[in-house]
């Protein structure tokens, strides 16, 4: 009965770190997503490059520029919390959340599932219960841990060397990525595949680096001054930095 008690307390505390305003690397112009988790929702800003501009500070995003994702359904599995949504076109898609107290952190995984999302919530559950937790995690941060790299090395001063290295280890792994969900296997919720593409490529560069500077802004310099390069070049292109026909 006491360990019952301290499950769920344990759970329960979880749960409650676990609610909030978080930060997460993504795609396009600039590199951030703000999401809030409450009791019965994941709420992410939208990310689209081609229209805005997301910026960490400053900015309240308008209603229909926020996806709310309500969680449907709650599963407790592989000592973690499942939470179950439902998409616009009518899929169930699972996500879990582990809290990191030391770092202040939130570790997000995508359950194992098939190509197309689960057709009932029958089927999301049981993909909670096999899934492993192991692949293509977004790490989510609080504002103030992401403000602190703002002393550090802007990605605009990146030697050629790093920076190359950089392009070679984001393409690995995002490569990795495309295999594994080509075996039927993984099939994250459209919303989270930026913030996996984010997070890979905020992953490859050196830590001394400021992550907040990949941006367009930041990336230009390097792009330019090493872009001619034609190894550079073809990697720029597999990152989706380059237009294709301005590689050709």
């Amino acid at each position: 009965m006491i360990r019952y008690c301290f499950l769920l307390l344990f759970i329960s505390s979880a749960a409650f770190a676990q609610r909030g305003e978080w930060y997460t690397y993504s795609t396009g112009k600039a590199p951030l997503c703000h999401l809030t988790i409450n009791d019965d929702e994941m709420i992410v800003e939208r990310m689209d490059p081609a229209f805005r501009q997301v910026k960490m500070m400053g900015r309240t995003s308008k209603a229909d520029e926020q996806e709310h994702m309500e969680i449907v359904k709650k599963v407790n599995a592989n000592d973690r919390v499942y939470m179950i949504h439902l998409s616009s076109d009518n899929l169930y898609f699972c996500t879990t959340l582990k809290y990191f107290k030391k770092q202040d952190s939130l570790q997000m995984f995508c359950a194992d599932g098939a190509d197309d999302g689960y057709k009932s919530i029958d089927e999301a559950v049981a993909a909670a219960r096999k899934d492993t937790g192991t692949h293509f995690s977004i790490t989510l941060y609080r504002k103030e841990k992401l403000q602190s790299q703002k002393h550090y090395t802007p990605v605009a001063k990146i030697t050629e060397v790093e920076f190359r290295a950089a392009l070679q280890q984001f393409t690995q792994q995002m490569d990795q990525f495309w295999q594994y969900r080509g075996y039927g296997r993984y099939e994250p919720y459209h919303a989270w595949t930026n913030l996996i593409y984010g997070n890979a490529f905020a992953a490859s560069f050196d830590p001394r680096y400021d992550k907040l500077t990949l941006d367009a802004k930041n990336l230009k310099a390097p792009i330019t001054q090493y872009g001619n390069d034609p190894a550079i070049k073809k990697l720029l292109q597999d990152a989706g930095l380059l237009a294709e026909d301005a590689v050709k």
